[in-house]
């Protein structure tokens, strides 16, 4: 909430040397500035819903405009979405450079894996502000805008969060009358149809209803396919009074055949690869970017996804507002997918199919949120505070996904051709669920405090408290000879931001912003807690980060540009104990010893260039780096750049209205070579890339409108989602066309 206060005039202020130095870089100079001599006080208004410019987060807990909040946020809204006909996360996330894409492993499921500053964000997926549970692939047919907050926030989120996190903002029912209705159909034997109805049910009260059935293949990728079927409710009542509560339930189902992509010809200080793959060694095999080394008989993947979250907000007085939300949801997965890998690698490019992958998992959530809101004068300085307490629990259960025996794609094995892969041998067998094998469950308690403290017209300072209790139990041998046998977790830590804002102007901002972020060893209940090594005793990994940026509102406010420069952090990495030695009972020992560090640069401008010509736009540089490593992981790592991060990486994308019915998009992506682990003897690297997008729309009426997009338009091929044993390539050349009406 906006101080509304009356502010005296400014004059003849100078901008900072490090105002100017930051802005230098930036792609339109800040000279182009209008000089101030009063700040505005109001709030930032919302842009329309065709404008790329957001002005507000998506989250409660930052309570001052983006302009004015000292961190890097981006929000992607519905307008870029539609234009670049994004339909999942992943897609929407190419309009953020910086990120990387992780593949599926054994223990980690296919979906939303990806980096942000050289840290994975996995488990830091958040809708409406509540952490997500389970991996799959998020579609965004009921999201309104999506956001990615970078640097450490643990304070705001809890645990995790140490390169960034991402949060979707769901549909919710309005005061409005709409129905809007799309269907898109494209070269890859696909459709996709959506509906997203509301409707008003007197005159405080509304409900919206979003569908959605999409269905096809994937470019590029020879045989993978995915199916969802989707539908999403939003009730609410006491639209625009003191008392407001809403109900939305989102019920979805996947059929997919799951992809795990290509194997790496690996990099091993202690064998050589067969002669023919002697040039790929430590890269991709050369091999067409299409082959499928999966089983079409026997690969599959079933999802269903549902949640219900009811949110009631009442405003107490004019001052302060009460808002208390509860959600519970669950995730079940089945599936078969198989691992591509070379049967041996010093004598033979053959790659077996016994090395398959099962999942029969079931993730659920039930959380409690009560924040208090409001906006106080003290002492002359004005205070936004955001206080609240989080409760929630997590359960994660896996059964026993077996063959009985009956595969004989696994018991023969079978082996398939690397540069003539046959995805249709012959399989005999049925997997079948025989019980619980593992489960645990993770309970969080939080108790957090913010407060944006306005000191005057130029200075803002924010500062931000959490305290987390996170206790685990983790059952993992259910259908063994003792079922109660268990490893248990307990970490109890408190995180912190802080932030500075100096505003030399109503349209400008220049700050300084740190904050921190734990990792306990059990973050998404059973990663770290092998019983056979000692990390479930140990405390939580570590993060602290410092930003220093300037933001501006130019062109009367219509295009936002920013450039940061940040280091990140991790002083207390996971890293081998120099002083084990294995023994029957742990074949693993680490500290917390190691030292990894990311320093980087990021620029970005988004927002109307003119009345035709809309962009976002925006670059990192990152530079990694394992600074201290012990034991065995010394001489392997020291030096070496973090996984998934790469150097260099940008987005474009413009839009340019020729008239008011037609227009057109032009996008390009690019990021720089990275590689999958930091081990110098045994990682892989992917090449880097750019690609194209092109968007043609033509509105024929005020309700029918026409849109041509193709994605990928040189038809590069690339390595996109990167895993230990595999990588995934990226979507080949795609063409679509939509119609949509709306009445």
């Amino acid at each position: 909430m906006k101080n509304k206060h009356s502010q005296p005039a400014l004059t003849g202020f100078k901008y900072s040397a490090l105002t100017l130095a930051i802005s230098a870089a930036l792609p339109i100079s800040m000279a182009n500035a209008e000089e101030i001599t009063e700040l505005a006080t109001a709030k930032a208004s919302a842009q329309t819903e065709e404008s790329y410019k957001v002005d507000e987060s998506t989250s409660v807990k930052y309570t001052q405009p983006l302009l004015d909040t000292a961190k890097s946020i981006s929000v992607i809204p519905q307008s870029v979405m539609k234009d670049r006909n994004v339909d999942s996360l992943r897609d929407a996330l190419r309009n953020v450079p910086g990120i990387s894409m992780a593949a599926g492993e054994g223990g980690t499921p296919t979906g939303d894996s990806m980096s942000i500053r050289g840290f994975s964000t996995q488990n830091d997926i958040m809708i409406d502000s509540v952490r997500d549970i389970a991996g799959y692939t998020r579609d965004t047919y009921n999201v309104e805008a999506i956001e990615v907050a970078k640097g450490p926030g643990s304070a705001v989120y809890g645990r995790g969060a140490t390169g960034g996190s991402i949060n979707l903002q769901t549909k919710t029912a309005k005061l409005d009358e709409f129905a809007d209705v799309s269907l898109r159909l494209g070269s890859e034997s696909d459709h996709r149809a959506q509906l997203d109805v509301n409707k008003t049910l007197g005159a405080t009260s509304a409900l919206r209803v979003n569908v959605l059935s999409d269905a096809g293949d994937v470019a590029g990728r020879d045989e993978v396919n995915n199916a969802t079927k989707a539908v999403a409710l939003s009730f609410a009542t006491g639209i625009g009074t003191d008392s407001r509560l809403s109900v939305n339930a989102d019920f979805q189902t996947q059929d997919n055949l799951p992809d795990y992509g290509i194997p790496w010809v690996s990099n091993s200080a202690t064998s050589d690869p067969v002669a023919e793959l002697a040039d790929s060694e430590g890269g991709a095999p050369p091999v067409e970017f299409s082959n499928f080394y999966g089983n079409v008989y026997r690969d599959f993947e079933d999802i269903k996804a549902q949640s219900l979250t009811v949110k009631y907000e009442k405003d107490l007085n004019a001052s302060t507002t009460l808002r208390v939300l509860g959600r519970t949801g669950s995730v079940s997965r089945e599936s078969v997918v198989t691992a591509p890998r070379f049967i041996s690698l010093t004598t033979s490019t053959d790659v077996r199919l016994s090395d398959e992958k099962t999942r029969d998992t079931r993730d659920s959530l039930n959380v409690v949120q009560v924040d208090l809101l409001g906006q106080y004068q003290l002492g002359g300085v004005t205070h936004d505070i955001v206080a609240g307490f989080e409760m929630g629990k997590e359960k994660f259960e896996r059964g026993v996904f077996d063959d009985n025996g009956t595969d004989n794609l696994d018991t023969t094995p079978e082996l398939t051709d690397l540069y003539n892969p046959n995805p249709r041998v012959n399989y005999e067998g049925t997997y079948t669920s025989l019980g619980k094998d593992d489960k645990a469950a993770g309970d969080t308690t939080s108790i957090y405090a913010f407060d944006t403290l306005t000191l005057n017209p130029n200075w803002e300072v924010s500062v931000g408290l959490r305290y987390d209790i996170f206790e685990t139990e983790y059952f993992y041998d259910l259908s063994g000879d003792d079922p109660s046998v268990k490893v248990g977790t307990e970490d109890s830590q408190l995180s912190w931001n802080l932030g500075v804002v100096y505003k030399p102007a109503e349209n400008g901002s220049v700050y300084f912003g740190a904050g921190n972020s734990f990792n306990p060893m059990a973050e998404d209940l059973t990663a770290n807690t092998r019983t056979d090594s000692n990390m479930h005793n140990l405390d939580p990994e570590k993060t602290t980060s410092y930003e220093v940026g300037t933001k501006w509102e130019l062109l009367d406010s219509k295009l936002f540009v920013s450039g940061a420069l940040f280091r990140t952090d991790k002083t207390n990495a996971l890293t081998d104990d120099p002083f084990f030695t294995a023994d029957s009972e742990q074949s693993r020992y680490d500290t917390l010893n190691g030292h990894q560090r990311v320093d980087g640069l990021e620029l970005s401008a988004v927002g109307q260039v003119s009345d035709q010509l809309s962009i976002t736009a925006g670059y990192t540089f990152q530079k990694s780096e394992v600074l201290n490593a012990e034991g065995d992981d010394e001489a392997d790592q020291e030096g070496n750049a973090l996984p998934r991060t790469p150097e260099h990486s940008f987005s474009l994308w413009g839009r340019y209205d020729v008239n008011e019915k037609l227009a057109f998009g032009l996008g390009s992506q690019y990021l720089g070579e990275r590689y999958n682990n930091t081990s110098t003897t045994g990682r892989e690297k992917a090449n880097d890339y750019q690609i194209f997008d092109l968007m043609v729309s033509y509105q024929i009426s005020d309700a029918w409108a026409v849109q041509l997009n193709a994605e990928n338009l040189t038809d590069e091929s690339y390595i996109d989602q990167l895993g230990g044993g595999h990588f995934i390539p990226g979507d080949g050349r795609y063409v679509s066309v939509k119609t949509s009406f709306s009445f």
